[in-house]
């Protein structure tokens, strides 16, 4: 059983982290900055907490006495800075060496935050381009900090999830789980939670990123 703290647990795969955290026996602390309820399962071993990983306030008292933590914290594409990665995981790890809790933290990041390796010239020399430099520069840029300065810390079991596009599928497939880049497109968002789940187990990736794609 692992004392698990969850970052984004209002979004889709948060929701299922949770979920399925507690069917794996683990307890929960589900984090929003809201206080609405999240439509989660009713259980003695789940609790909402209320924080704001970008500005810091009520992240030390989240993840207290908590063995791991997930983020699946996450922003849409936009113009203007996103800050939402880099400052959340930088609240973290900071209550972390703080003493608040312990040093496993698994994130999630993209596909697509560094140039993946090449696949068609559609892709290639337009989609990827467009996603990564126009639509997506900002939020890109800013996934790029969270992970430049994760691979500073020495002593924080950190671990990078790079998957592709996230889809809704019901149930968890065999997914591939590769270095650094996703060998296919998409990433169901089961199969991100699964993924993450996994690396609270004996073979977890520390210090390293991986990318989970879906066997469709």
């Amino acid at each position: 059983m692992v004392d698990v703290v969850v970052f984004g647990a209002a979004g889709p795969t948060g929701r299922l982290i949770c979920r399925d955290a507690l069917v794996a026996g683990h307890r929960v602390r589900a984090v929003s900055r809201r206080s609405d309820p999240l439509g989660l399962p009713g259980s003695a071993q789940l609790v909402q907490v209320r924080a704001d990983a970008v500005s810091g306030a009520g992240v030390a008292a989240a993840i207290d006495g908590a063995d791991a933590v997930l983020s699946v914290l996450g922003s849409a594409y936009q113009r203007g800075e996103v800050t939402v990665y880099s400052a959340g995981v930088r609240a973290m790890v900071e209550a972390m060496r703080a003493g608040a809790g312990g040093r496993r933290l698994v994130v999630v990041s993209s596909g697509l935050t560094y140039p993946p390796p090449p696949t068609n010239w559609f892709a290639d020399h337009l989609l990827f381009p467009f996603l990564r430099g126009v639509l997506g520069r900002t939020l890109y840029a800013d996934m790029r900090r969270m992970e430049e300065y994760l691979r500073a810390c020495d002593d924080i079991e950190w671990t990078i999830m790079r998957p592709g596009r996230l889809f809704d599928r019901d149930e968890a497939s065999e997914y591939r789980l590769d270095p650094d880049h996703p060998t296919q497109g998409y990433t169901s968002r089961v199969d991100l939670a699964a993924a993450m789940l996994a690396e609270l187990g004996p073979a977890a990736h520390v210090h390293s990123a991986v990318a989970p794609t879906t066997n469709r």
